[in-house]
């Protein structure tokens, strides 16, 4: 039992003027709804409701008793009203974590033509070094790279993140271009910590232990050492793709040399999901293309990627 437990059968006896009818009206037994009322008027201490055989009528402590409940129903008919309307026109406030390993322009820029058509939203971008927590960082998306494991949570692939291996022009003069993985240890790698670069392989992913004299975790570290001549670089092909199209640096265009993962978007649960996620999803699933980044393919990735 509940305090809302007779509530409902209270209003309907009084708005209505009848057990009788306020029984068929809500499709129960008059029997039924008579207890309900009972029993809400023994839990308050008072009696709410004069009975006699030929009508009902509000005693003074059911008159402001009534009064409350119009009141209740007003607020909750508007909370309800309210909800409605989020999920016809997105609303409120939609956190979304971005990785900003490789910069979150690219990222950012979609999302901010998404939350340009909706102008009650408020979007707020969370960007971390790391893949952020959904639940700890109270985030409604993640956009994640590569395997997902985490099986509690729900994905949706939107595209690829393409890596190609790039250099200025005069690293190639001087040092040639690599023409297999074998010939990357003639080379000096610009990297992050780790040392490991990763490819495409009819298995999935291969990882491969390179040496260089510079590391770096955050891919604008190893940008700025590619841009200076500093040795061969492994990076995203959108995240370079102004110094690609001006020349600054040049891609080898070898399938052997790109590596490809997955770009999802995460998100805590499936059903019922608010509209401004549902939104989300669907906009960044049909402005991703499925097909993997090439650097000869620069034309094929729309301006309102680029941010110019």
């Amino acid at each position: 039992m509940t305090p809302w437990d007779g509530v409902h059968e209270f209003v309907q006896v009084v708005e209505i003027g009848s057990f009788t009818r306020a029984a068929e009206s809500m499709g129960v037994s008059k029997s039924f709804i008579s207890k309900q009322v009972t029993d809400l008027e023994n839990r308050m201490g008072v009696r709410l409701l004069q009975r006699t055989t030929r009508q009902v009528s509000l005693t003074p402590e059911g008159e402001v008793f009534y009064r409350h409940c119009r009141e209740m129903a007003e607020a909750f008919a508007r909370a309800q009203a309210d909800v409605s309307e989020m999920q016809e026109k997105p609303t409120g406030l939609l956190r979304i974590a971005l990785n900003n390993t490789y910069g979150v322009e690219f990222m950012a820029t979609a999302v901010a033509e998404f939350a340009s058509t909706y102008d009650k939203l408020t979007v707020e971008v969370v960007t971390s070094l790391t893949d952020s927590d959904l639940v700890g960082d109270a985030s409604d998306v993640m956009i994640r790279y590569g395997q997902q494991e985490d099986s509690s949570l729900y994905a949706r692939q939107i595209g690829h993140q393409s890596f190609c291996l790039c250099a200025t022009p005069a690293y190639f003069r001087k040092h040639g271009k690599p023409k297999n993985l074998a010939d990357l240890k003639e080379h000096n790698c610009l990297t992050n910590r780790t040392g490991y670069w990763q490819f495409n392989s009819a298995g999935g992913t291969m990882k491969v232990k390179v040496n260089g004299t510079w590391r770096c975790d955050d891919g604008s570290g190893i940008l700025a050492a590619a841009r200076c001549g500093l040795g061969l670089a492994q990076l995203p092909v959108v995240f370079i793709r102004r110094e690609l199209r001006t020349g600054q640096l040049v891609a080898l265009e070898d399938e052997w040399s790109f590596f490809d993962r997955d770009v999802w978007v995460v998100y805590g649960h499936k059903q019922n999901l608010s509209l401004k996620v549902q939104l989300l999803l669907n906009f960044l699933g049909q402005r991703f293309m499925r097909a993997q980044q090439r650097p000869e393919r620069l034309d094929m990735i729309a301006d309102w990627q680029d941010g110019d």
